[in-house]
């Protein structure tokens, strides 16, 4: 009989190890797969999935959480929502938690903001610790024009943890709103205490280009290439070195080496991005630009595709020019044609886009006094850079019929030039812009404007673009969500490298 559990009891313990073995093995291969995933070596991260033998249901579920996130990154979100359905059903809050997340994640990208605000407050009341879900509900309240809550959340994060994620998120939510010098400010104020976060530094080398200080943007941008040349990471190095090239072409003629501290560093923050790769949003790779932007506009999608409008002081002077539409596709143009009378520019597209993106003409239609509007375009240079922002308000003034503007008081930053202005009708009444000559307007109007925002009529659109005036109308009437989801493919983010 002792002998009997003596043996019984060595059994147990040798099934418990065997247990244990699997679950740190399984714990392990998490850890290397999202090393990879982080890296953007997405085909070796589905390799070592593959390789990883389920022996539970739970474990299944956190790799299609895995498999969904590396269909986000490859911007392949409706694939993404298929890995994330297969774990709903599943008997941890955790992992519930974070598939609440993923299909925010997938409903922010399709442009489907009330349910990325639903899925995101869901997982929040399962765990409200999490950092991510309220990232993604502030980023969504931001683009749908709720703006002050979204601040309010963010600012309630950092107060409690000094996170990189939610430090760039701010920064977004400023930048958004032109306010560069406090979209810097936050951003200089954590790397001040952590100098290698990567992320930010890239973020900071985009902020201080755009606000003319290309030494300590090349500074920070050359740090993110030595990070991304140290873990082999050639697509991201590569887009960095153009980057670089971009704002100094000799930059590169001396040889390039990463000192052992250098590594050191870049292995320490390589080790906490795993660790802390629940919290942190995953960012579809759009299709990046080949040059370093320095000024950028708003445009929308025409002529069956093959042509974007957008404001004639956006790309003047430009000596390059591209558009990247909002579901992350990326094309060079060429200045078709201008109006410097209306401010107003037709790009030709190197690469048009198919059809269905393209804003008909006969949805053009004369702004009316009083009717609910709203502008989408890409007024800052964070957050605004995936996708674009509502902004919403009323036809306040139209002058006469001859007048080529209207006041809107839907408030117009300089990056939304070109963008289109919406009825509820989902129906294009103008394009917006922020170059008004209020000294001009004095002398032909004997008053000075009011803090409103700006736009174009539709109908001086003919003078770049012919459309036929006559235009049906529609009963139906759509919430800014709806219209925000339907036109996304439409918006244009119109970047240009300036002669300076």
């Amino acid at each position: 009989m002792f002998i009997f559990r003596v043996k019984l009891i060595t059994l147990f313990f040798s099934l418990l190890f065997i247990c244990t073995a699997n679950s740190t093995s399984f714990n392990e291969n998490l850890i290397e797969i999202r090393a990879e995933i982080n890296r953007d070596n997405l085909q070796e991260a589905l390799k070592k999935i593959k390789k990883i033998k389920i022996s539970k249901s739970l474990e299944q579920e956190q790799i299609d959480l895995l498999f969904g996130d590396i269909y986000l990154k490859i911007n392949q979100p409706e694939k993404a929502e298929e890995f994330y359905q297969k774990s709903f059903f599943t008997s941890s809050e955790e992992v519930e938690a974070m598939t609440y997340v993923g299909l925010a994640e997938v409903r922010l990208i399709q442009g489907r903001l009330n349910d990325a605000i639903n899925y995101a407050e869901k997982s929040i009341n399962i765990n409200s610790n999490k950092i991510r879900p309220k990232i993604i509900l502030a980023i969504a309240k931001t683009r749908i024009g709720e703006s002050e809550e979204a601040i309010e959340i963010l600012n309630n994060l950092y107060v409690s943890q000094k996170n990189a994620e939610i430090a760039l998120a701010i920064s977004d939510y400023y930048s958004a709103f032109d306010d560069i010098a406090q979209a810097i400010g936050v951003l200089e104020d954590f790397i001040n205490r952590e100098p290698n976060n990567i992320k930010v530094l890239d973020q900071l080398a985009t902020l201080h280009l755009v606000n003319g200080d290309k030494k300590t943007a090349i500074e920070y941008k050359f740090k993110v290439y030595k990070y991304h040349q140290f873990n082999r990471n050639r697509k991201k190095q590569k887009e960095a070195k153009a980057w670089i090239l971009s704002v100094d072409p000799k930059y590169f003629d001396k040889p390039v080496k990463i000192k052992k501290a250098e590594q050191e560093e870049q292995q320490q923050y390589e080790e906490e991005e795993i660790s802390n790769y629940e919290d942190n949003k995953v960012t579809p790779n759009y299709e990046d630009f080949a040059f370093a932007p320095n000024a950028h506009g708003s445009g929308f999608i025409v002529g069956n595709g093959k042509y974007v409008i957008t404001n004639n002081h956006v790309i003047d002077g430009a000596k390059r020019v591209a558009v990247r539409n909002g579901i992350g596709k990326v094309t060079n143009a060429t200045v078709a044609a201008t109006s410097k009378e209306f401010d107003l520019a037709i790009l030709e597209l190197e690469n048009p886009y198919p059809k269905s993106y393209a804003i008909n003409s006969d949805e053009f239609v004369s702004p009316k006094p009083g009717e609910d509007v709203i502008s989408i375009g890409y007024p800052g240079i964070g957050i605004t850079y995936e996708q674009p922002t509502i902004t919403q308000g009323i036809v306040s003034k139209t002058f006469n019929k001859d007048d080529w503007f209207f006041l809107t008081t839907a408030a117009i930053n300089s990056g939304n030039s070109g963008g289109p202005m919406f009825n509820l009708n989902g129906q294009l009444i103008g394009v917006s812009f922020a170059a008004l000559d209020k000294k001009k307007f004095l002398e032909e109007e004997g008053q000075i404007p009011t803090d409103m925002g700006y736009a174009i009529k539709s109908d001086f659109i003919k003078e770049v673009f012919k459309h036929d005036k006559s235009v049906p109308v529609k009963a139906a009437k759509f919430d800014k969500a709806t219209i925000y989801e339907k036109m996304l493919p439409s918006i244009a983010l119109v970047v240009v490298l300036l002669d300076e």
